[in-house]
């Protein structure tokens, strides 16, 4: 499902959350502004010590963003996990890195 920036952020600034954002495109402007705003207005910051990862995709694999992913929060209502640069995953175009991000 495609969205416009206005609209996610929009979204986001009246509490609706979606379980995952894919923010991807030619303007780096608007993906840095959604990722900001995620990682400092999702959760309140006494929250952010257990429940807040960021990951920089050149010093990951696909397995450890997924189990980033997967952990339960603690806490909080919910776990965010902020993967920057994830085109730089080494798996995310290979078969292997796809059928992960799928599952």
């Amino acid at each position: 499902m495609s969205n416009t920036p206005d609209k996610v952020l929009a979204d986001l600034k009246a509490g609706k959350y979606a379980p995952v954002y894919f923010l991807q495109g030619d303007e780096p402007y608007y993906i840095d502004l959604i990722a900001d705003y995620i990682e400092q207005n999702c959760l309140a910051e006494a929250e952010k010590g257990f429940n807040q990862t960021i990951l920089y995709g050149k010093d990951v694999s696909m397995a450890q963003v997924l189990t980033n992913a997967r952990r339960f929060p603690m806490m909080a209502e919910r776990q965010v996990v902020i993967v920057k640069e994830a085109k730089d995953i080494q798996e995310i175009n290979k078969d292997d890195g796809q059928k992960l991000l799928k599952s």
